[in-house]
């Protein structure tokens, strides 16, 4: 009967159980944490993209939405005119709600400070409230203002319109204002980061 012999490989016993050392260990760990830190902030930079995005739409759609109130009701535009700096809208500058328009008759004067009372609060925020009740769905410290200049005594409501909406943004990057535009004071520190958006215009009453 013949009988088979099987030979073990001749393998280095130091080469036998081999496993991953504490140097390959960490290096994994590190590039692993580096990734990670990388995508979170990644992450952070679009969120604050896209926030800042949000309140430049928001700014522009309030600016807008300013004008066509005025051209609807261009017999009153000069009431409209709030002016520039500390004269600006926003943080509840008006105190008192003025007649209702949207449920009684109003005057063009008492459209004008039912547009302007409006405006205000959707500056501010009041169309969103959080649990407190604060206004928490507007610009971050908006300012809003209104220049109209008339284009002579025989048409009083016929001029040139400039609505100005400005806001602290959440970067600093340069002053947004232009020169003669400021519309409301900003706080010590906060020029680098401020935001606007100017919407120039002309006002036409047809029945002047």
């Amino acid at each position: 009967m013949r009988h088979l012999t099987f030979m073990r490989p001749n393998v280095d016993r130091r080469f036998r159980h081999r496993g991953f050392t504490m140097v390959e260990v960490m290096i994994t760990v590190l590039v692993l944490s580096i990734g990670m830190l990388t995508i979170a902030s990644l992450q952070a930079t679009a969120k604050r993209s896209g926030h800042q995005a949000w309140q430049r739409s928001l700014a522009i759609a309030l600016a807008d939405s300013m004008v066509e109130r005025i051209r609807a009701n261009p017999s009153a535009a000069a009431d409209y005119h709030t002016g520039l700096g500390d004269a600006a809208l926003g943080g509840g500058t008006i105190a008192d709600a003025p007649t209702d328009c949207a449920a009684e008759e109003c005057s063009t004067e008492q459209m004008a400070e039912w547009d302007l009372w409006n405006w205000e609060r959707r500056l501010d925020g009041a169309a969103i409230q959080d649990a407190d009740d604060n206004d928490a769905g507007g610009l971050i410290e908006p300012h809003g203002c209104i220049v109209f200049e008339e284009a002579g005594a025989a048409a009083p409501d016929t001029g040139r319109l400039r609505v100005v909406v400005s806001w602290r943004g959440l970067t600093d990057t340069a002053d947004a204002v232009q020169a003669g535009d400021a519309c409301g004071e900003a706080e010590a520190g906060t020029l680098a980061s401020r935001r606007q958006v100017v919407v120039n215009t002309y006002v036409i009453d047809e029945g002047s």
